[in-house]
């Protein structure tokens, strides 16, 4: 079997499933699909052996103000972490990769395989996700930074694209990343059958993604390495001289070394309301509960009460979401908009409710 160290990415704002996801509690450390969190989850996902793969106990790279619940999932998973290391500001996935590069190389040696996981994606089934890293492993050990990519199963606006070039062991090289297409483009790439969903999820030899990002990206390479403390601690001055950079601009984009390997497995980022509603199953009428909930001649809609009892009554295709000191109501095609409501509360200076 193949060892493999996973590097669990715990970030974010909380905006997009808010008023449930908060800046001090995002949405990997909620229950939106079981009794667990994304969190919990993904940690269990990465643990132990079978299906072709070892992992080793995990990494975690966090933003420092989420350590609690970050420590808090840890234990509630049974997960000891082999190092963690929290961001005092959030400068995007590059540095993140290199911290866990650099990570990986003190506890396992230079050629260490890192696996970079977002902590928020709903995957299923597990022994579909462990085979397809292992299917992949070959490829990284070889010396490609591998993107996994999500066969897409309808022409998706939100995600993403990579273009598959040849045929490359058990994936492709990559031949283009594309930005988020409109309506018709989604289309014409479903059609086309050689484009997948970018589903931030890497893995990659430690020394060759260091080696790229000194070529491509020095100034976030050097910023990183200089507030790394052998603690995992980073320094707050040092670590924000760093650029602000997503992996896939910073290294995936122009690196001769990039390779996509399709997934296995069934896949959600749950990045809306709408999104999440779609991952579970609703009652007779296509509603989806959570929480303290009271419906009546509802259809279609996603409810949820949190710390409160929320009632409905002869309402069609909304999302309702209300909390201990807040409600988000819209209708469904609309709830990805949230981020509207967000700017208007941080216009008004209303951060209590963020």
């Amino acid at each position: 079997m193949t060892p493999i160290r996973p590097a669990i990415l715990c970030g974010g704002s909380g905006e997009r499933l808010w008023p449930l996801s908060r800046k001090d509690k995002p949405k990997p450390f909620h229950a939106l699909l079981s009794d667990r969190t994304l969190f919990e989850d993904t940690l269990l996902r990465c643990a132990g052996q079978g299906d072709g793969v070892a992992f080793k106990a995990p990494l975690v790279i966090a933003g420092e103000a989420i350590e609690t619940p970050v420590r808090d999932g840890l234990a509630s998973a049974g997960i000891t972490a082999a190092a963690m290391a929290f961001e005092p500001v959030g400068r995007n996935t590059a540095p993140a990769a290199a911290i866990a590069a650099l990570l990986a190389q003190q506890q396992d040696g230079p050629d260490a395989l890192v696996l970079l996981v977002p902590s928020d994606h709903h995957i299923t089934p597990v022994s579909k996700f462990r085979e397809t890293i292992a299917a992949a492993a070959p490829l990284a050990a070889g010396g490609k930074i591998v993107v996994f990519g999500i066969p897409p199963t309808r022409p998706e606006t939100g995600y993403g694209y990579i273009r598959q070039g040849e045929p490359l062991g058990e994936g492709f090289t990559v031949a283009a990343f594309e930005e988020k297409p409109d309506a018709a483009t989604a289309q014409s790439y479903l059609k086309s059958g050689d484009r997948l969903w970018n589903a931030g999820l890497f893995l990659f030899r430690a020394d060759v993604l260091l080696s790229e990002l000194a070529r491509f990206e020095p100034e976030i390479l050097s910023a990183v390495k200089e507030s790394l403390g052998a603690d995992g601690r980073v320094d707050a001055a040092i670590f924000a001289t760093s650029p602000s950079v997503p992996l896939d601009i910073a290294v995936m984009e122009r690196t001769a070394h990039a390779a996509v390997v399709p997934t296995r497995f069934n896949w959600s980022d749950v990045g809306t309301w709408p999104s999440l509603a779609e991952a579970l199953d609703g009652d007779a009428s296509g509603n989806v509960l959570a929480g303290d909930v009271v419906a009546i001649d509802c259809n279609n809609n996603y409810l949820r009460g949190e710390s409160v009892t929320l009632t409905a009554l002869g309402v069609d295709d909304l999302v309702v979401v209300a909390t201990g000191d807040s409600v988000f109501v819209a209708p469904k095609s609309r709830a990805h908009d949230v981020k509207k409501i967000i700017a208007e509360l941080k216009r008004k200076t209303r951060d209590d409710r963020l």
